[in-house]
Formats: C-alpha cells, structure tokens, sequence
C-alpha cells in the first residue's frame, strides 16, 4: 500500500469529496461576482465582465484579479475559499458509491479518518448528508467554526488530536495547492490532491478520488 506507515488520514469537503463540475464553477463564480458588484457598486453583469478581463486565459490568477478590483490581499486570497462554502451547490451534490467505498475502505485500514474542512459545521452537515457520507464516520471533524486552514490553526487543532502520533504519520487529502498542501506541509504534514489535472505544487495529484483510491490500495 502507498503511505504503508501513514497512521492518520483527513479528508478535505469541499471539492475533493466531490468532483469539480461547470455547474458547481458556475456557481461559484456567480457568488463572487457578486462579491465583486457589492464592493464596486456595480451590476452584477459588470463585475462579471471586469473579473472575466483580468482574469481570462490564465493570465492572472482569481485572487490577483481581485485584489486588482479592490479586494484586500488577505481578502482576495480567501474569497475563492468563501464562495465554495457559501455557493448554493446543494443540487449538485450527488452520492458517489465509488467514493463511499474508499472512505469505508480508509475507515478499516487507519487508526483515524477526519474531516478538516473550510466549510462551517452546519454547512459541512448539509453536503455530507447529500452526499450520502455519515458525518459519524469522522472520528474529528474540525470545521471553520474551530479554526483555518490557510493559516495552519487547523492542521496543528488534528495534531493535538491524535497527540500520541508524529506529524509524518498523517496524510491529508485535498485539491487546493495553498491550504491542503502548502500549509499542512508546513507543519510535517503529508498532502495528496484529487481531482486535479496540474499543479504548481510539488505534490502528488490524482484527476480524480477513484485514481487515488487505485493508487492508495493497489497491494491491497
């Protein structure tokens, strides 16, 4: 098995536990542009069409358009964060039996399995439970309401957790180079990102969970 001395394992919501769609984008881009017309005083149409300017064919990433539009540099870097836990995705979030199964598989083989997510407690209730995932099956689930990810307070909130065990014994699984890589990272922590197809991270990446799963038990 891939990991074979990995003891803990935590798992990322949104994005990872399910896979990235147009409609989910859509969403998700409609919340900032509305983040963006609150902020300029402009219509929602406009803003849409200034973020699409500086932000079209890769030339500029979604957080440096934003600060370009105004966004504090803290804000901007977060908001892309906000919009997938405050866009109404709910519709879109359908039961995979490819991934309850590796999340049951995980659950035997670790001593642990979490959940860290950016999501708030009652949001990460509403996907888990459209997604047919019992929040049961995560013996800690620290949410926004307990601490971030971006700055670490999480990732170091699960290793006070599981205490008896070091930092490269955990595996955290995620899709975000910055929060599920970068900053775990930082703290010994190792990282995989799913449902992705390139990276500027040093960093493992599977297109998708189902490609992890295969990869992750392939002795088993």
């Amino acid at each position: 098995m891939m990991f074979p001395d990995v003891r803990i394992i935590g798992f990322d919501l949104d994005q990872t536990l399910y896979p990235k769609s147009v409609e989910i984008d859509e969403k998700i881009q409609e919340y900032i542009n509305q983040r963006i017309a609150d902020r300029l005083q402009i219509a929602v149409n406009d803003a849409s069409d200034r973020f699409r300017a500086l932000y079209k064919d890769g030339q500029m990433s979604g957080g440096r358009a934003l600060m370009a539009l105004g966004f504090p540099k803290d804000e901007a870097s977060n908001i892309v964060q906000e919009a997938l836990e405050r866009a109404d995705i709910n519709e879109y979030l359908l039961p995979n039996p490819e991934t309850l199964a590796f999340l049951e598989r995980c659950k035997k083989r670790f001593a642990a399995m979490d959940l860290i997510t950016g999501s708030s407690r009652s949001n990460a209730e509403r996907k888990l439970d459209r997604l047919q995932i019992p929040i049961e099956w995560f013996g800690q689930c620290i949410t926004a309401d307990d601490a971030s990810k971006s700055d670490g307070a999480a990732y170091r909130l699960w290793l006070t957790a599981h205490a008896e065990y070091a930092a490269e014994k955990f595996l955290y699984i995620g899709d975000r180079p910055g929060s599920d890589y970068e900053a775990p990272k930082a703290l010994g922590i190792r990282s995989v990102l799913v449902n992705v197809t390139k990276t500027s991270a040093d960093c493992p990446h599977y297109a998708s969970m189902a490609d992890f799963d295969r990869v992750l038990f392939l002795q088993d």
